[in-house]
């Protein structure tokens, strides 16, 4: 493992990189507005189309909230990810590759083209009731294909703030487009709700629309982070026979290596931190639009009014990534690595984040808004393990990592929805406490992944990347023969000291300095200093 201790746009201005940074969460936030704008309403949409078909005449609140009517309402809105993780297993990997050779940027440009035609594909099904059924609006995600979806999506757009920033303000970057996420996450889904009750669900839903195509403006002021260096070595790396290295076919079957392209994924520590976002699908799905359906249908609440509430887990969320994580870490950093103090976090993000599932299984609303509070509080889990993976693999490798953190969290978007579905569903049939029992299995899920990170240990800090081109200069002045017959076991020491300062090389230097003083009391260190080689 290589330690990153400088940024991949190492020319440009600090600031530059900053200003990067906040368009690309200005990306992160039009998008995830986009989803909350749309998860309330779309719900709402399917509701009221399912109901009708039902219903002998207008439907019914009444036979809206029935069992059959909501069981089929959840297995739709849990299949729905589970189409989109399919089509994303299969093509994140070529996507993941052709992302390395043509840039980040174009591929994210394909993948937010392929979801504004999937809420296009969704809306038209719903619109046209008596020509297309419902159920057709699991053809949606098949746009995909067109740029490989959330998951490329999510995987270029943290490579590129990978990309702009050194390892160690990458937790700080990560949080940040954490928060941009919860930002529209917040204002999202309260007004939906304030548009639903003035005017209706449709409205929510096209603004949806257009919040996910305003995201290509900011999008345009980052810098594609893929130097014109790094791709002609990637093409000199993969080239092929002349006649077969420009296909799509040579493309794809080196995406198939993706094991032996990240050879850190042989860490065991490296593949517990990756399985534990498995959780994410079912945590996001949890939070979002099945949570307003299970609120709906447990307390007798509008789902327009859900979206409130949905707005104070992620004012929640912004509280605790923009104040405690930051103020957490940078007390922690005072005595631990960044790996160390990422694992101590995410350890704790997990343990609350459990207790606050099994809240949310509760009976009554107050211990639910409870639960969903205490929840929140562990919202770093996921910028934190991201961090905590990228430390294991060398910075060449981030985009492939990412893609492969993409990956875990599309296998869990597998089971997520139908596994939500079939427990809210089994809670129906038993009724009573029972219909917690959704929250019951999202707090075990939590549960497995902090057994996980109780086994992870962190990266061993290694040696610089350039070690070979740093030289070492030494004045002495020996007081005495003494210091000469040191002088040469010395050198060795100044290397042991600077081998195990690898971020801060005057400090490994002086501290050989004082080995050279306990060897010889008659040697005195004059000047030192550190030059790279050129």
């Amino acid at each position: 493992m290589l330690e990153e201790t400088s940024p991949l746009l190492g020319g440009q201005q600090k600031i530059t990189r900053w200003s990067s940074i906040y368009c690309l969460s200005a990306v992160v936030f039009c998008l995830s507005a986009s989803g909350a704008l749309l998860n309330v309403p779309l719900t709402q949409l399917i509701e009221d189309n399912i109901c009708s078909r039902y219903a002998q005449g207008a439907p019914t609140e009444e036979l809206c909230k029935s069992d059959k009517i909501q069981s089929k309402l959840a297995y739709l809105n849990g299949c729905l990810p589970l189409v989109e993780a399919v089509v994303g297993l299969i093509v994140a990997f070529p996507f993941g590759v052709l992302a390395d050779r043509v840039g980040r940027k174009p591929i994210i440009v394909l993948s937010m083209i392929g979801t504004s035609l999937t809420l296009a594909w969704e809306l038209a099904v719903i619109a046209l009731p008596s020509i297309i059924p419902v159920q057709f609006i699991l053809a949606g995600p098949l746009f995909a294909v067109i740029g490989g979806g959330n998951t490329v999506l999510i995987a270029n757009l943290y490579s590129i703030a990978s990309d702009l920033v050194v390892q160690s303000d990458r937790a700080s970057t990560f949080f940040l487009m954490a928060f941009a996420s919860l930002v529209g996450a917040s204002v999202g889904p309260a007004i939906s709700s304030i548009f639903m009750e003035t005017f209706s669900p449709w409205v929510s839903t096209l603004i949806a629309f257009f919040t996910n195509l305003a995201a290509l403006i900011p999008l345009f002021f980052v810098p594609e982070t893929l130097s014109p260096s790094k791709l002609d070595s990637n093409s000199e790396q993969n080239a092929e026979p002349e006649e077969g290295s420009q296909t799509f076919r040579s493309r794809l079957s080196q995406s198939l290596h993706l094991g032996s392209s990240i050879a850190s994924l042989k860490s065991p520590s490296l593949i517990l931190v990756l399985a534990t976002f498995l959780t994410a699908a079912p945590e996001v799905l949890g939070t979002s639009q099945f949570l307003a359906q299970y609120i709906s249908k447990r307390f007798s609440w509008p789902l327009s009014k859900t979206g409130y509430l949905l707005t104070l887990r992620g004012v929640i969320h912004m509280g605790i990534l923009l104040f405690t994580l930051p103020l957490l870490s940078k007390i922690l950093l005072r005595y631990y690595r960044v790996p160390v103090k990422d694992l101590i976090l995410a350890r704790a993000s997990v343990v609350i984040a459990a207790v606050g599932a099994l809240f949310m299984a509760g009976s009554q609303i107050g211990l639910v808004i409870t639960g969903l509070a205490v929840h929140s509080l562990g919202s770093g889990l996921a910028p934190l393990c991201r961090s905590l993976a990228t430390s294991y693999v060398a910075p060449q490798d981030t985009s492939k990592l990412n893609t492969a953190i993409g990956i875990v969290m599309t296998t869990g978007s597998l089971f997520a929805g139908p596994a939500l579905a079939w427990l809210f569903e089994t809670g129906m049939k038993l009724g009573g406490r029972a219909l917690g029992l959704p929250y019951y299995g999202l707090a075990g899920s939590f549960v497995l992944c902090l057994v996980g990170l109780i086994f992870v240990h962190p990266p061993a800090q290694e040696e610089p990347m350039n070690l070979s081109c740093i030289v070492i200069h030494l004045e002495i002045r020996p007081k005495s023969g003494s210091a000469l017959r040191f002088f040469a076991y010395g050198r060795g020491l100044l290397r042991w000291a600077t081998l195990n300062k690898p971020n801060n090389y005057k400090a490994g230097l002086l501290l050989a300095a004082h080995y050279f003083k306990l060897l010889s009391p008659n040697l005195l260190i004059v000047t030192s200093y550190i030059t790279k080689d050129t």
